[in-house]
């Protein structure tokens, strides 16, 4: 299944395909950069940098140990700025 992070503040949308796995969950990575959404055994679910760095979370932080990235709103911490997302999941004609 793919997903898509959707920016509440213009729409802006960043998808993720299927990758693989790891510890034993799926993960995904984001088409256009080496970003990734991943389960962290001490972390649950987050978006990774390309050097394992943590970036973004969903809300609220309960849903982060669910079996599969929950379809919820996710809060990104870089460079200073925060933004809001949620995260939705993609049908075949698109998200």
């Amino acid at each position: 299944m793919s997903l898509a992070f959707v920016r509440r503040l213009d729409g802006l949308t960043y998808h993720f395909r299927p990758d693989g796995t790891r510890n034993g969950s799926p993960c995904h990575r984001r088409v256009d950069l080496d970003l990734w959404l991943v389960r962290l055994p001490d972390r649950g679910w987050c978006t990774c940098d390309a050097d394992g760095v943590a970036n973004g979370w969903p809300l609220p932080s309960g849903a982060a140990h669910a079996a599969l990235p929950p379809l919820t709103a996710w809060r990104s911490w870089k460079a200073g700025r925060s933004y809001l997302y949620d995260l939705r999941a993609c049908g075949p004609s698109g998200c």
